[in-house]
């Protein structure tokens, strides 16, 4: 199903291609002549950066190549500059590699803690680039996610870009693209982007596996927030579209095994900020709506005469994770949730005064925090044993 799917989308843009020097634009490439890029991986190295390009096989996606051949080529070369090591790669490669379907960007850990910017430049500036592309942290080597021969799909980079948009609907990780990525760094905003790793799987099989999210300030890697703290920012940013929610049963202690899992229907988040005295308050109210997953609780949980508790049970859990993921930011001195960039919209006049001062304002910054939820009403039916 994913092999023919992914034939089709190689086909369609070599029939893109096809129309494009038909019409005679000005910079006509005869498609035999390029290498489609898909993923990149970067790396620190002795020269400076290693770039590792994986680079779609489109005569074996489209059954026109030896049998047998690989879906898929890495080239890695190195050099003083992310653009001398790709300049580089054309004496690996023996055809010109074309930038405009790469899907996803993995930089090393250790390359984002000695700063990002000079490796995301020459992707930011290249004509043929699109900002599109996501973009993710490793604490392995960008070589090896790239170079991984993950068997679930024709091209691995595929396989993990489709892993990365699954992670962003469940709402366990980050997620970002080049372009907002490079938006968020040019204002006071820290970026959260997902952690990446190879993962061995039965066999001699690997697959990839997102765990949490980087923060990244001023273009370098501060630290990882947990799942639940990533989940806690994404509640302020809006950005929470589906997922679970986890709590005791009513009436039982918190590590008791007996559990409710809601599930997140949507959810809406409103942040606006006030001043007092000279002093900034943002409030946030965040709306949830969902219903109940599963219940493993002893007594019937199912009783419109506790819902209302439920709802307010729900509420604490979800401003738990909140508290956590806001405490973090402000240990660390990063605001991931953009609230300078309020303030900045929100009192234009004020912020020329203090956004050199927002690194001392930050970690003490009050932060009034309420939340609702609502539990549909098609969780009120008992399911009774089928007959």
């Amino acid at each position: 199903m994913k092999c023919s799917r992914l034939r089709k989308i190689i086909l369609i843009c070599l029939l893109s291609f096809s129309c494009l020097i038909s019409s005679g634009c000005w910079n006509r490439k005869e498609i035999e002549t390029l290498a489609f890029v898909i993923a990149v991986g970067i790396d620190s190295s002795p020269k400076g950066f290693l770039v590792s390009t994986q680079v779609a096989n489109t005569a074996a996606l489209t059954k026109q190549g030896v049998m047998n051949a690989p879906n898929f080529f890495v080239y890695s070369d190195a050099g003083k500059t992310v653009f001398d090591a790709v300049r580089t790669a054309t004496h690996s490669s023996p055809n010109k590699l074309f930038w405009s379907h790469t899907k996803v960007l993995v930089v090393s850990e250790e390359l984002a803690r000695k700063g990002l910017k000079p490796a995301l430049d020459f992707f930011a500036r290249d004509a043929e680039e699109r900002r599109n592309f996501l973009l993710a942290v490793t604490p392995q080597s960008g070589k090896d996610i790239v170079s991984a021969d993950v068997k679930t799909t024709t091209i691995p980079a595929i396989t993990l870009s489709e892993l990365l948009e699954a992670y962003k609907y469940s709402s366990q990780t980050a997620y970002i693209n080049l372009n907002d990525y490079i938006r968020e760094q040019h204002s006071t905003i820290s970026s959260l982007v997902p952690e990446v790793r190879i993962v061995k799987n039965q066999g001699a099989n690997v697959g990839y596996k997102v765990y949490r999210a980087a923060v990244i300030k001023k273009n370098k890697f501060i630290s990882y927030l947990t799942r639940k703290e990533t989940r806690g920012a994404l509640w302020i940013l809006g950005k929470v579209k589906s997922g679970i929610v986890d709590t005791k049963c009513l009436g039982k202690s918190k590590n008791s095994k007996e559990r409710i899992a809601f599930e997140i229907y949507k959810s809406d988040a409103k942040v606006k900020v006030k001043k007092k005295s000279g002093q900034y308050m943002i409030n946030v109210d965040i709306k949830e709506q969902g219903n109940i997953a599963e219940a493993s609780c002893t007594k019937n949980e199912i009783d419109p005469k506790k819902i209302k508790k439920m709802e307010k049970m729900k509420a604490e859990a979800i401003k738990k994770e909140i508290k956590a993921s806001l405490k973090k930011a402000q240990e660390l001195n990063t605001d991931y949730f953009g609230f300078g960039e309020i303030i900045h919209r929100s009192y234009p006049k004020d912020w020329k005064k203090i956004e050199k001062k927002w690194d001392k304002i930050f970690p003490t910054l009050k932060v009034k925090i309420k939340v609702e939820t609502k539990i549909t009403s098609d969780a009120l039916i008992e399911r009774k044993p089928q007959k």
